[in-house]
């Protein structure tokens, strides 16, 4: 009773918890995440020079097999002792705030922040952005924790700790925002809203003091506009991406399966899958190094190189089953920047052929790679609002959005048709078998009045049993509910639900 009275009491708090709760997070996250990302670059050079003197040293070249050799052992035995680190962890946060997984802050903190340093830093095709946004939360919870708050003020902050990670590991603040929006949470509210924006933009500000304000990918020359006449290209390009977008998914969701035959055959456990990516890392880092990682570099070159189309068609292909090999073993790494790079390819490539067909000039291919990370990264994710304000802010360029716009739409539509499911949900699902957890346990949440039951009074609605109705915020002044309480569009309902609920009365509820 003493618990649903402080998150009551929460509910109706001023704005002004929420954003010194905000500007907590944010703080902390923000150090934590920039000093994973600081970490992650020095290592990563320095691993780049090691493959240049391999080229003239093949003792060189015999230390980097050792060292692969060592990470593998370490990693496999950091996933075995917390099983939270594998892969980008983003999956793990939506199960979070869903009530289907509980872990423990600490335990994970610290691993995947070692871990992801290690797998990320070794020229894996990973990403940091979701370890980023996974150690953001988990910083969030241990606040949540350290400050003995309520399950659903710890659920505000754990989505708030979300968007500080991905605001500090790709200096794009609103996109943070818009993810815990589209991805994580799924619903826009008040409570979530503030804490969220505020710990984003100190967790950015953060970011900016230690790395500067340049975008992330800034675009080495001018990003063109094409004539209105040309946009019906724009059509074309989403299809494709939307289409490379579901055979991503397709191939990733199926590469657990494609490790267990192989650890079956082999008859090893899955501490040992990360030595398949090792081994073909290594002729790749030896004579295309500008290939390892996540891609940043791959990107940035790109509107300055003089690429064919068959050598991107290469680099695509190599990236793509690196990619897939990389995040499949369970190496603590995300797929964020793999994604953009494997777009920014895509677009590359769809541009060349444009070029050929003389649609467009030479000189427009740069604005192809910024569409193709957009529409390729809102395919994949299904959030195409995040993956339109991500590139934006990312690239530092704001005439781009109705291009952007129009690609991210199309390619959106084009997976949605062909039955594609929003990939970390998808994981989620594949996940849950295992990890899944059922609590007894009461809390509140905050659901805002949809379409669907808009009109409606409180005693038509079909819920699970156990779950009350306890509140309506309309116009900022909260109301006491009977059934006979007619629900307006736009209000914000209070409800008292079992923790291993919170996501089925929320598709029940919502669009």
């Amino acid at each position: 009773m003493k618990q649903k009275q402080q998150e009551f009491n929460y509910i109706s708090s001023s704005i002004m918890v929420s954003v010194f709760r905000g500007i907590l997070v944010g703080l902390l996250a923000g150090l934590v995440v920039s000093l994973f990302r600081l970490l992650i670059g020095y290592s990563f050079e320095w691993l780049v020079h090691l493959y240049q003197l391999a080229r003239q040293n093949t003792l060189v070249l015999f230390a980097i097999i050792v060292g692969y050799l060592l990470l593998t052992w370490l990693l496999g035995q950091l996933a075995k002792s917390e099983s939270g680190v594998r892969g980008s962890g983003i999956p793990q946060i939506e199960g979070e705030l869903k009530g289907l997984m509980n872990s423990d802050w600490w335990s994970i903190l610290w691993r995947k922040f070692v871990g992801g340093v290690l797998a990320i830093s070794s020229g894996l095709m990973l990403g940091r952005e979701g370890p980023s946004i996974q150690l953001g939360a988990m910083t969030a919870k241990g606040i949540a924790s350290k400050l003995q708050l309520s399950p659903l003020e710890m659920r505000v902050l754990i989505a708030s700790g979300s968007a500080a990670g991905l605001s500090a590991a790709f200096n794009a603040p609103i996109a943070g925002l818009l993810f815990v929006v589209e991805e994580v949470y799924r619903h826009f509210s008040r409570l979530v809203w503030v804490t969220t924006l505020t710990a984003s933009l100190v967790a950015n500000a953060v970011s900016l003091w230690i790395f500067g304000l340049t975008p992330v990918l800034q675009m080495p020359i001018e990003v063109p506009d094409l004539a209105f006449h040309q946009y019906w290209l724009f059509l074309l390009t989403g299809a494709f991406l939307g289409l490379s977008g579901y055979l991503y998914e397709k191939v990733i969701l199926n590469m657990p399966t494609f490790y267990s035959k192989i650890g079956n055959f082999l008859r090893r456990g899955a501490s040992y899958y990360p030595i398949l990516p090792f081994i073909l890392i290594l002729p790749i880092g030896y004579w295309l190094p500008e290939l390892l990682g996540g891609g940043h570099e791959l990107i940035m070159h790109l509107p300055m190189a003089n690429y064919s189309f068959g050598i991107l068609a290469l680099f695509f292909i190599i990236r793509f089953v690196m990619s897939m090999l990389s995040y499949g073993s369970g190496l603590p790494g995300g797929i964020f920047l793999p994604i953009l790079s494997l777009g920014s390819v895509l677009g590359m490539m769809v541009g060349q052929v444009l070029v050929a067909m003389g649609l467009v000039d030479a000189a427009d291919l740069p604005l192809f790679i910024v569409l193709g990370m957009a529409g390729y990264f809102g395919a994949i994710s299904k959030a195409p609002l995040t993956g339109i304000v991500l590139v934006t802010e990312m690239v530092g360029d704001m005439h781009q959005l109705m291009p952007l716009g129009l690609v991210t739409l199309v390619a959106y539509i084009v997976m949605d048709l062909l039955g594609g499911a929003p990939i970390y949900e998808a994981m989620l699902e594949k996940m849950l078998p295992e990890h899944a957890e059922e609590s007894s346990e009461t809390t509140l949440i905050e659901i805002p009045v949809s379409e669907r039951i808009a009109g409606f009074r409180v005693c038509d609605l079909t819920l699970p049993e156990g779950v009350l109705i306890t509140g309506q915020v309309n116009h900022g002044r909260s109301e006491i509910v009977n059934g006979q309480t007619k629900l307006y569009l736009g209000n914000t309902l209070h409800l008292a639900v079992r923790v291993d609920q919170i996501e089925h009365v929320k598709a029940q509820l919502l669009d």
